[in-house]
C-alpha cells in the first residue's frame, strides 16, 4: 500500500511519539552482585543513576529473596551498613510515568513506600503504596506507580528500616518538538479534508 506524502509525514510523527513513550525496565539483572550505590545503569539509551545520602555503599545489588521481585534487586543496608535511607534515581531524559516493585523489611504491619518525582529540583508529585504479605514469604511486597508532568528524578523512601526495589519500568516523555510535529501533521491532513467536506455539502 502506498501512502500520500501527508499520510507518510503523519505516520512518521506518530511512530516517533509511540517510540518516545515505550517502556524501559531497570531490573539489576545485568549488575554484578555486590554492586553498590552510587552507580549508573543504561537501558535502551536511557541512563539511570542510583544514589543515597550514605554513599558510597548505601544500597547494594543482591539476589532476590522475594516473590514478585525476581533475579537481582537493589536494597539497603549496603556496605555502608546504614538503615533508614532514601534511594534517589536520576534519569538522563524526562519521564512521563514510572512503576516499580518493592518489598519492605516489616515483620508485622507493612510500612508504606513513597515515591516522589522531581523535574530537577522542582517537586512534580508523589505516590504511596503499602505491600502485602505473600504466602511463604517473610516481607510485604507491592507495586507503586506515578504518572504526571515530565520529571527526571525520583526519590523512594519508607518508614520501614530497609526496603528493596526491582523492575523499575519508565516511559519517557515525548519531546515538545515531536508533539509539535504530530500536531502539524494532523492539521496538514485535517484541513484539506474539512475543505473537501465543505465543498461537497455546498
Amino acid at each position: 500500500m502506498r501512502f500520500s506524502p501527508p499520510m507518510r509525514f503523519f505516520l512518521t510523527a506518530a511512530a516517533l511519539c509511540v517510540a518516545a513513550n515505550a517502556s524501559t525496565v531497570f531490573n539489576f539483572d545485568n549488575d554484578s552482585l555486590g554492586t553498590s550505590t552510587g552507580f549508573t545503569d543504561t537501558v535502551n539509551g536511557l541512563a539511570a543513576t542510583f544514589s543515597s545520602s550514605a554513599d558510597p555503599g548505601g544500597f547494594v545489588v543482591y539476589q532476590s529473596m522475594f516473590e514478585t521481585l525476581t533475579g537481582n534487586v537493589l536494597g539497603d543496608p549496603g556496605p555502608a551498613g546504614l538503615d533508614d535511607l532514601a534511594l534517589s534515581v536520576h534519569f538522563s531524559a524526562n519521564l512521563s510515568a514510572v512503576t516499580l516493585d518493592f518489598a519492605t523489611s516489616d515483620f508485622s504491619i507493612p510500612s508504606p513506600l513513597t515515591l516522589t518525582a522531581y523535574e530537577n529540583s522542582k517537586l512534580i508529585g508523589s505516590a504511596s503504596a503499602t505491600g502485602q504479605f505473600l504466602s511463604g514469604f517473610s516481607f510485604p511486597e507491592g507495586e507503586i506507580a506515578f504518572a504526571g508532568s515530565p520529571f527526571n528524578q525520583i526519590v523512594i523512601s519508607s518508614p520501614a528500616t530497609d526496603f528493596a526495589v526491582d523492575n523499575i519500568a519508565v516511559a519517557t516523555a515525548p519531546e515538545p518538538a515531536t508533539c509539535a510535529l504530530l500536531g502539524i501533521a494532523l492539521l496538514a491532513l485535517g484541513v484539506p479534508a474539512l475543505r473537501r467536506r465543505a465543498v461537497i455539502h455546498q
